[in-house]
Order: structure tokens, then sequence, then C-alpha cells
């Protein structure tokens, strides 16, 4: 799975690829609504802080599972942009691990592939592996879903964000780098160039190659969690 996609990215940087297809026969995994998840009425009296922790430790003891808890713009500006801008497709690199030359410098041109990334509304990302999508979009087997749950945006300005690891192909800490890298792509704000955008809105722009750079940098330079995480 892991390897070169110089060919990849050429292909992948014509408009047929870049105009998706739905998985339209999938069943989302993970549950729709956050009061599937917690019980809201439960945690009323509950400040912001404590919803976090309960949301983190839940979700600890789960195998298969994430959560974790980001700022409420960062889920608010996720959503705008999914559900108003036309940004309802992404892909995500999953690079391999560098390796180390003997004089102790990363060798460039990690190994990756891609995900491609389906927005479902209201709040449901999917994530599938490109080759497997370019193959037969409509039965692509998803491997991750998450929700971006919008309760809590404006009464406690956090976002609770669920992950279900439909097929396990990562490595420990990767799904939450993957997951990370998109809202913070989705977000925008701190990042250098409107990838989703671009990608979206005006695919003749898109510059494959640089984007891989550009997230190659931020996928070795920093442990990507989501812009604005709350502790």
């Amino acid at each position: 799975m892991l390897k070169k996609c110089t060919r990849l990215a050429t292909r992948l940087a014509t408009k047929s690829i870049l105009r998706p297809r739905p998985f339209s026969g999938f069943s989302f995994a993970g549950p729709k609504d956050l009061n599937q998840i917690l019980d809201m009425d439960a945690v009323k009296g509950l400040n912001g802080d404590e919803i976090a922790s309960l949301w983190k430790d839940f979700h600890a003891e789960k195998k298969g599972t994430l959560g974790w808890v980001v700022e409420g713009s960062v889920g608010k500006l996720v959503l705008h942009r999914a559900t108003t801008k036309n940004c309802k497709f992404f892909i995500s690199p999953v690079f391999q691990e560098e390796k180390v030359a003997e004089e102790g410098e990363a060798e460039e041109g990690a190994g990756y592939y891609n995900l491609i990334v389906q927005f479902f509304e209201p709040s449901h990302f999917v994530l599938a592996n490109l080759q497997d999508y370019q193959a037969d979009p409509a039965n692509a087997q998803p491997v991750i879903s998450f929700s971006v749950f919008d309760d809590y945006i404006e009464s406690k300005n956090m976002t609770l964000v669920r992950a279900d690891i439909i097929v396990n192909v990562f490595r420990e800490g990767e799904a939450e780098k993957i997951i990370g890298g998109i809202l913070k792509r989705f977000d925008g704000r701190t990042c250098d160039k409107d990838w989703v955008d671009i990608f979206n809105n005006k695919p003749e722009d898109f510059k494959f190659e640089e984007f891989i750079e550009d997230s190659r940098t931020a996928w070795f330079g920093v442990e990507n969690k989501g812009e604005g995480e709350k502790e």
C-alpha cells in the first residue's frame, strides 16, 4: 500500500479525478447524533472542561474509537465550509516513516498513499483508500469515519469529535494525525494555502506535488491533532 505516487499524482491532477463521486453503497459506521454517545440531559450541570474530560476518558477505554475536543470556532468553520462552500471532498496523504541516513539526516521522499475524504451532512466525514475508490467509487471500503458534533459550539465554545476505525490499517497514533490534519485543512486559518477550496472549486489550480510536500512537512514536523485542541 505504501509507495511512491508520481503516476498517481499525474492522474489525480486531471479533472476527472477531481470530480469525485460519492460512496453510494456506504452506511455510516458511527453514531450520527451526539445523544447516542453522551447523555446530554445528565451532563447539563457540568461545565465544558468536565464534559471534555468525560468525553476523552470514555473514548480512551473503547477499542476502535477516538474522541477529542477542539475549540468551538474550529468545528464551526469546518462544518460551514463543508456544507456551504462546496467543499465536500478532499485527499489526505498518509506517509510512512522517513528513513534516517548514516549522517543522521532524514532521507527525502518518504513513501505514502492517499485517502479520499467525503463529507456527509450534517457533520460526518468518511475516508477510503484512493486506489480502491478509483477502481470502484460506489463500493470503495471506508477505513475511518468521524463526526464533528456542533452541540456545544455556542454554549461552551467546544466541538466534540468522534472517530470510528472501520478497517485498522494504521500504525499507532496515525489515525489521530490523519483526522487532525483534515480538521486543520478544513479550518484553513493557519494554513499557507487553502487546499480544500482549490481541490473542490478550482481543480485546474490544484498543484498535487506542492500539496504533497506541504503535507509531508506538516506530517513530520508537528504532532497534528487538530488546530485549537482543548486540554
